[in-house]
């Protein structure tokens, strides 16, 4: 192991990889309440969105080999270890910490050495901001985790000194803007250069299990060995562990080559096998509270808890050890309460058996906005069950065991939202300036002639609208089983309490201009202009921190602060019998903005935020975590979801 105290400079290739034209070290955060990321996002998401209804990339990658990894031999005993971290590709300097941190292996107690990178790294969704292309995986993504890899040359394998371990992603919606045209050309073009052989098992061998020729042939991502062919994978990490990753596009429904690709792994896995399941959004989120969803539409939970049901084994699938996500740019785990309901019976001839209901992990800090925490309910009602005619769905109770940051510490975070307009730059204050100004101009400038009125009330009736649709963007009803009208006036009385705000603060000031100069005097109605930039800008915000109490507009309020704090990844170690975990978090990032900054002077600190572990089967169940009794388990009516054959 390498020593500590040794410094290591960066190698001189880092700065040509991330440097840009400007002389700035590597990519800023995105800001995503600037106008024109605005314009783009919203230009994007669209096309995407009506792209994935009529040309799904999915099918056209089932024409691709259907390869199922194996990352260690049958006769392996050591523990395996695996990286996870999701989200990543936004700022420089945050993904740039994680990708140090995956690279080093650097542990959370300064005493011991570095363990260096994990045998496997598991990318869980939008590993590039804001929206997918072949230039943006570049700067934000390959070139940040090469270089990170540079740094320390003391991991390099001098046999494939190009090729790092092995690399499996899934793509997130982010990754999905393009089409997946730009995540197929990073992480899923080795196929194209070489056969790959298969074990006497049937598996693909991998990583360490592969011959070093055959790594070669290989592409890489970041200084990572690609190694999949499609966007989803199953890979045999353990001889009794296997990781599976699912590709939901944009929360659309698993198509039939991935259907079948999972219908053929599912044949690999043995009854005592355990699973981790990876999917790009924590859609158990769909069932906060004590009430669990009813399945009356498919959504990303319903197609997740038949999909589970159908691919990890009949009757009683209790492989399913662990879900593991991103998407939400926090850290958060749920463990279950009591034991899980299944179909079979038990030996005593009851109709129902008893299994434990897989953990559910959030981990989606690799470098983007932080996400809050205060939001999440402290309960969950996942129905895993099946519901079988005239009968009732079971239900298994989650309770939230840690989260990152801390509720207090997220709130505290709601006060950088104050600073939307310096994060964010210059474009969206200005607009909502004018905006306000024209209204202003309407309602103080009565000698203003036809040519300006009109379009001032052109420009009201445009406030007007841009408050209603922000509120319709971002309010979403916390009630399940609340009608449409009801959802309706709740985004009536926050545009219409939103736009009061912008209104009281014109009549206050066009009252000043007409009680002190008079109605005469159209210079002071131009001079308005720059003081409503900044109270525009004010009531915008406000808007959001009051929206955020509310429980509205978490991810705009959140995204406006473009924060680096509290960025996390997951060390999962196989072994026989058990997966350990490793929460691992960055409370802060350094910076590393300039192209001559030494490694040894940005300086990381990780901690250790949170430790579990997961048993492979029931007789060997990971220590408590949550402190909680079991539970009786609740039954409760529903009807079966129509994503069952999803």
């Amino acid at each position: 192991m390498p020593d500590p105290e040794v410094e290591v400079p960066p190698d001189p290739r880092v700065v040509a990889e991330v440097r840009e034209h400007k002389g700035r070290f590597g990519e800023p955060a995105v800001r995503w309440l600037s106008l024109g990321q605005l314009v783009r996002t919203a230009q994007e998401v669209a096309t995407a969105t009506v792209f994935a209804r009529f040309a799904d990339k999915r099918d056209v990658m089932g024409t691709a080999p259907a390869g199922i990894y194996a990352l260690t031999p049958q006769q392996h005993k050591e523990p395996v270890r695996v990286d996870f971290t999701a989200d990543t590709g936004d700022g420089f300097s945050a993904t740039f910490a994680i990708a140090r941190l995956l690279t080093s292996g650097q542990s959370t107690d300064p005493s011991e050495a570095d363990l260096g990178p994990a045998d496997l790294l598991v990318l869980g969704g939008d590993e590039v901001y804001p929206v997918a292309s072949a230039e943006a995986y570049q700067r934000r993504f390959t070139s940040v985790f090469r270089a990170a890899r540079l740094c320390y040359p003391q991991f390099v394998n001098p046999k494939t000194p190009l090729h790092g371990p092995p690399v499996l992603a899934l793509p997130g919606n982010h990754d999905w803007y393009d089409g997946l045209s730009s995540f197929r050309r990073t992480f899923c073009e080795s196929w194209t250069r070489m056969t790959d052989t298969v074990d006497p098992a049937g598996l693909t061998p991998v990583g360490c299990y592969e011959p070093d020729e055959a790594t070669k042939e290989r592409e890489t991502a970041g200084g990572w060995t690609t190694i999949q062919s499609r966007s989803y994978f199953a890979i045999r990490v353990h001889p009794k562990w296997w990781i599976w990753g699912v590709d939901s596009q944009l929360n659309a429904p698993i198509d039939p080559g991935q259907l079948a690709y999972f219908d053929a792994a599912k044949d690999k896995v043995e009854p005592d096998h355990g699973v981790v399941l990876c999917t790009s959004t924590p859609s158990w989120l769909e069932a906060e509270g004590e009430s669990p969803p009813d399945f009356e539409r498919e959504s990303p939970l319903s197609t997740m808890v038949n999909f589970r049901r159908r691919y990890l084994g009949q009757p009683e699938d209790r492989r399913l050890r662990m879900i593991v996500t991103g998407d939400k740019h926090h850290y958060a785990r749920y463990a279950a309460l009591e034991q899980q309901p299944t179909e079979t019976k038990s030996a005593a001839g009851d109709n129902l058996s008893w299994i434990p209901g897989p953990e559910l992990v959030t981990c989606g800090g690799g470098g983007a906005f932080t996400s809050p925490t205060h939001h999440l309910k402290s309960r969950l009602s996942v129905p895993w069950g099946r519901q079988k005619q005239d009968a009732a769905r079971p239900v298994t109770r989650y309770e939230q065991c840690t989260v990152y940051p801390s509720e207090h510490e997220s709130k505290r975070m709601r006060r950088d939202i104050w600073k939307m307009g310096l994060h964010n730059g210059p474009g969206l204050p200005a607009v909502i300036g004018a905006l306000v100004t024209c209204v202003f101009w309407t309602v103080a400038g009565r000698p203003l002639n036809d040519v300006v009125r009109w379009p001032s009330i052109i420009a009201c009736l445009v406030l007007a609208g841009l408050t209603y649709s922000y509120a319709l963007t971002g309010i979403r009803g916390r009630q399940r089983g609340r009608s449409w009208a009801f959802r309706l006036i709740k985004v009536g009385i926050a545009a219409l309490a939103h736009t009061a705000v912008h209104l009281l603060g014109i009549a206050v000031v066009a009252w000043v201009v007409w009680e002190f100069h008079g109605s005469g005097r159209p210079a002071w109605l131009l001079l308005a202009y720059l003081p409503f930039v900044v109270f525009g800008t004010l009531v915008f915000t406000l808007y959001l921190i009051v929206s955020d109490w509310f429980g509205y507009h978490e991810t705009e309020a959140f995204a406006s602060t473009r924060s680096t704090k509290y960025k996390s990844l997951l060390r999962l170690t196989f072994s026989d019998d058990r997966v350990s975990v490793d929460v691992i978090g960055l409370d802060q990032v350094p910076s590393a903005s300039h192209p001559k900054t030494r490694v040894t002077e940005t300086k990381l600190e990780p901690r250790l935020i949170d430790h579990f572990e997961v048993g492979r089967t029931d007789d060997e169940p990971g220590p408590a975590t949550s402190g909680a009794e079991p539970l009786s388990v609740d039954v409760v009516g529903d009807t079966e979801g129509i994503g069952e054959n999803a």
